[in-house]
């Protein structure tokens, strides 16, 4: 089990979005009614999400299997919705027909909606779990849903949902000596939606994160150290403008046995591993001590006819490449919608052909996050200028004048009269009278001389 403090420090992150934001409150708008506006935003965070799992080209009759995620966090946030907020954490979500897991596995859930608002967050802690292509151990999941009627319109900013999930350990494609895939210490996802102020707006805002340490692949034969973990945020104003996508992208340092030491840091990156395909050393040990019957029950309609002590071999050039990679950043940004998506580690297992054909028997995201929002173009708010009085608070105040108290002329205000604009056109108008006056008195004394 995860120690209590460490887990209430999960949820520190991704909440300093919303710390230390201001209610945001026009002025003019301060008594209306608070119609729900189309303020919106989606967040999951999956510890592991398999894509594809088929071995059958390599001789163990396992697949296909698509879609189980395991330790996923789920935040999602709609104020014109009757719920506005949801919060969920789960041990395993399941995509896949045949699929067959234990009521206890599926029962490992947490949730939470608003309105009403929850003080305090919804826990679970779950005890170790076997789902035949994964094993899970035990951890705490946790769900908060808050909801304020002001947040509906935008003039209230915070948390909506928060969930997260963390466990202590996780295998895939666990065998009786090894596992594909193995996390041995902490880990945890984590989902937050809600909104805070952005550029003068009120934003809708989703957040996920993945908290990783060590991976082993292989039964240890290659090491995976996340040295930076990775964060996502989509924020959404209404304008493509001054929306944004902000992702921190995972460092990584790999090494193992005939592996050189390299960090991963940009997904243009790959490291591969060559193994061989079947019959030696880490890759044949794994799929020796698979559990297949097991996973043949779970996964269904999988017959073992074929299947030799020493493991089909498909062809004498065929090998077995296992890449590490990191997932790119997929985002779009419009006035409508900002969507971002990215995997912190993909790991694949593809089996290569003579003729450079390529199968790819088994795609694994570790860390897989998904965010989207909207939210409604409306115009920037405008802070209200400091002031002492309670009755200056609401008004605005007037320009420092220039003119003398008590003057009664034109600018002092009174009804009809011109406003001041200051000395400069007063000075060019009587400036240009005395000029005129002058040319006058001028000609005049010289058409008295012409005519004496």
């Amino acid at each position: 089990m995860l120690p209590p403090r460490r887990f209430r420090l999960l949820s520190s992150g991704l909440l300093a979005l919303f710390a230390a934001v201001p209610v945001v409150l026009p002025g003019s708008a301060a008594a209306a009614s608070c119609a729900p506006m189309a303020y919106a935003a989606e967040s999951s965070a999956d510890l592991v999400r398999l894509t594809a799992l088929d071995l059958r080209p390599l001789g163990v009759p396992v697949g296909p299997v698509a879609e189980l995620a395991l330790a996923s966090s789920r935040s999602t946030m709609d104020a014109r919705k009757p719920v506005a907020a949801r919060a969920a954490a789960r041990y395993v979500e399941v995509g896949v027909v045949g699929l067959k897991l234990s009521p206890l596995f599926l029962g490992s859930a947490v949730s939470q909606q608003a309105p009403p608002t929850h003080a305090g967050p919804a826990g679970y802690n779950a005890l170790s779990q076997d789902a035949g292509v994964a094993k899970v151990g035990t951890g705490d999941l946790s769900a908060h849903a808050t909801w304020a009627d002001r947040m509906a319109c935008g003039r209230q900013t915070g948390p909506a949902g928060v969930s997260s999930a963390a466990v202590a350990d996780l295998s895939v494609l666990p065998s009786s000596s090894s596992a594909l895939v193995r996390v041995p210490r902490n880990l945890s996802s984590q989902a937050v939606t809600g909104l805070r102020t952005a550029g003068g707006r009120t934003a809708s805002v989703a957040a996920a994160e993945v908290e990783l340490t060590d991976l082993r692949l292989l039964n240890g034969a290659v090491a995976v150290k996340v040295l930076k973990p990775p964060t996502l945020t989509a924020t959404a104003t209404g304008s493509a403008r001054t929306s944004s996508v902000e992702y921190s992208n995972p460092l990584l340092e790999i090494s193992g046995s005939g592996v050189p030491t390299q960090r991963l840091s940009t997904p243009a990156k790959h490291v591969d591993v060559v193994l061989p395909a079947t019959g030696g050393d880490p890759l044949g040990t794994l799929l020796r001590g698979l559990d297949v019957p097991l996973l043949n029950s779970l996964v269904g309609n999988v017959h073992v006819e074929g299947l030799t002590e020493n493991l089909q071999v498909p062809g004498p050039e065929t090998y077995a490449l296992l890449r590490i990679s990191l997932g790119a950043l997929d985002k779009s940004i419009t006035d409508a919608a900002v969507e971002a998506e990215a995997a912190s580690l993909r790991i694949q297992l593809i089996l290569c052909g003579p003729d450079q054909a390529q199968v790819t028997v088994l795609d694994l995201a570790v860390g897989l996050l998904r965010t989207s929002a909207t939210a409604p173009n409306v115009p920037v708010v405008s802070s209200p200028t400091p002031s002492t009085s309670p009755s200056a608070a609401t008004s605005v105040s007037p320009a420092p004048s220039t003119s003398p108290a008590g003057c009664g002329g034109p600018g002092c205000g009174g009804p009809g009269t011109l406003p001041q604009t200051g000395m400069g056109p007063v000075a060019y108008v009587v400036g240009a009278g005395v000029l005129l006056a002058l040319l006058g008195r001028l000609m005049i004394l010289l058409a008295r001389r012409r005519s004496v």
